[in-house]
């Protein structure tokens, strides 16, 4: 579905991706762990083309999304929830669910389903629904942020740190639903510094160290690598 082929970003004179190859096949979730710095977040935005790249080539079912706008990868079927959430804090909960179908056509009786169906993931927006997005807790934000990715429908959804500043709880109920969508044929990317909890809900995955792809395979095998238990996973 999504392949990466010698990738580099740079940040002025900072190289903050180094020629990374990657690839991600359909109703996969393939974690890409790493600690802060490491360069996950801009590999996300890069493939949302939010950010620009030096060189290399990315493909979404074989088209080459590279030089793409960000709402042309959007129509694609690829959508991302932002590390940090970033939610539009003086909109409501249901008009942050509407930004999130901006890019697509459909009834107000389509979209109300939608809105229905992500109730039906995440029942706490329902509470909130007429609540600006700025009253949320932490935890009730990235459920949002998650829910306004899925109204675009995509085929990829791109997870940027979705246990970031969230209580322990909250995060194992984001996770659960994460693999309820994958069940249900969604395939997921997901960046997470959490590589413990990454790994165990993963197929395949790849670690980055400083802009470079250190290590790739089963998600499983890397949960016992010596490595990078030492590196990721305080063992």
């Amino acid at each position: 579905m999504l392949l990466v082929e010698n990738l580099s970003v740079n940040y002025g004179a900072i190289q903050a991706l180094k020629n990374i190859n990657f690839e991600i096949f359909q109703n996969e979730i393939v974690s890409l762990v790493g600690s802060n710095g490491a360069g996950k977040t801009t590999f996300l935005r890069t493939l949302s083309g939010l950010v620009k790249s030096k060189s290399g080539k990315i493909f979404f079912n074989k088209n080459n999304i590279s030089n793409l706008e960000s709402h042309e990868i959007v129509k694609l079927g690829v959508s991302q929830s932002p590390e940090g959430r970033m939610v539009f804090p003086d909109m409501t909960v249901k008009e942050n669910l509407l930004m999130g179908a901006f890019c697509t056509k459909r009834t107000a009786q389509e979209m109300q389903n939608d809105i229905e169906r992500m109730v039906a993931w995440f029942p706490r927006l329902g509470e909130r629904m007429t609540q600006k997005s700025i009253l949320l807790s932490g935890g009730e934000q990235q459920m949002l942020a998650i829910a306004r990715a899925l109204m675009a429908k995509p085929k990829l959804l791109l997870l940027d740190e979705p246990s970031l500043g969230i209580a322990p709880l909250i995060v194992q109920q984001i996770f659960k639903i994460i693999s309820e969508l994958n069940r249900e044929g969604m395939t997921i990317l997901l960046a997470e510094q959490n590589a413990r909890l990454a790994l165990k809900i993963s197929h395949r995955a790849y670690v980055l160290e400083l802009g470079s792809v250190i290590k790739k395979g089963d998600a499983q095998s890397l949960l016992y690598d010596d490595d990078v238990q030492r590196a990721y996973l305080g063992g």
